[in-house]
């Protein structure tokens, strides 16, 4: 699912005062790949794909737990992920 894209830098260097993210979810495309999704606070209820740093791309991962542990570690997020496979694919290398 395509949404509006927000940049890494905006998650972590340019966060705005007082601002939080409160929901991600980490999420699988059909070719196996992973990438995450956000709701952050000082943009109101719709979610968006995180993408790199500077480029207007979707940033992807091999394995969930790669995404996962950006998520934590580079974002400074404490709360739950949500974790969504591709129906169907259930490739163990992917995990």
């Amino acid at each position: 699912m395509e949404l509006e894209l927000i940049l890494e830098r905006e998650l972590t260097t340019q966060r705005p005062p007082g601002g939080a993210i409160t929901d991600v979810h980490v999420c699988q495309r059909e070719c196996g790949r992973w990438y995450i999704d956000v709701r952050v606070s000082w943009r109101g209820m719709a979610l968006y794909n995180v993408g790199l740093w500077d480029k207007k791309r979707i940033r992807l991962y091999k394995k969930v737990s790669g995404a996962v542990r950006h998520v934590v570690l580079g974002y400074g997020y404490e709360g739950v992920i949500g974790v969504h496979p591709y129906h169907g694919l259930k490739d163990p290398a992917h995990f």
